[in-house]
C-alpha cells in the first residue's frame, strides 16, 4: 500500500512542527537582536526548538508517528506560549 505523501495525518504533523519551529526561530532571532535581551526567554526558546527537533527526528526515524509525540508537541507548544506571555 502506498502512503499519500501530499496529505494525511503524518504530513500534517510534520507541517505543524515546521510552522511552529519557524515561528520559534523567528522569535529567537528578534529576541536576540533586541537591546533588552531577556536571557530567560532566549533560553526557553532554544530549549523549545531543541525539543521540536528531537520530536521531528524521532518521527522521521520511526516512519510512523508515535502517539506520544503528539502529546510532546502539545507540551512544547504550551510551554512556548507561556514563555511568550511571560508566565513560563
Amino acid at each position: 500500500m502506498v502512503e499519500n505523501v501530499s496529505s494525511g495525518p503524518r504530513v500534517e504533523f510534520f507541517a505543524r512542527i515546521q510552522r511552529f519551529t519557524d515561528e520559534l526561530l523567528d522569535n529567537l532571532n528578534v529576541a536576540s537582536r533586541g537591546k533588552d535581551v531577556d536571557e530567560k526567554e532566549i533560553r526557553a526558546l532554544r530549549f523549545a526548538i531543541q525539543k521540536l527537533l528531537k520530536i521531528w527526528d524521532k518521527a522521521l526515524r520511526e516512519g510512523q508517528r508515535d502517539p506520544g509525540l503528539e502529546e510532546k508537541l502539545r507540551q512544547v507548544e504550551k510551554q512556548a506560549s507561556l514563555t511568550k506571555s511571560g508566565e513560563g
